[in-house]
C-alpha cells in the first residue's frame, strides 16, 4: 500500500504560502532533523518527543 505524497507547491497552498517558501522551510526541516527528504522528516518528527499524538 502506498501513499501520495503531497508536492511543496500544494503545502504551500495548504498552509497559505507560496511554493517558494514553502520549499525554503521544508529544506530547513530536513537538514535540522538530518534527513534527505521530507517524508523521513515526517518520519522522524512522528517518532520524536515532539510530536502530539
Amino acid at each position: 500500500m502506498g501513499s501520495k505524497s503531497k508536492s511543496e507547491w500544494e503545502i504551500g497552498c495548504i498552509v497559505g504560502i507560496t511554493r517558494r517558501t514553502a520549499t525554503f522551510h521544508l529544506g530547513n526541516a530536513r537538514k535540522k532533523l538530518g534527513v534527505s527528504t521530507t517524508k523521513q522528516a515526517i518520519a522522524r518528527l512522528a517518532a520524536s518527543s515532539l510530536s502530539v499524538h
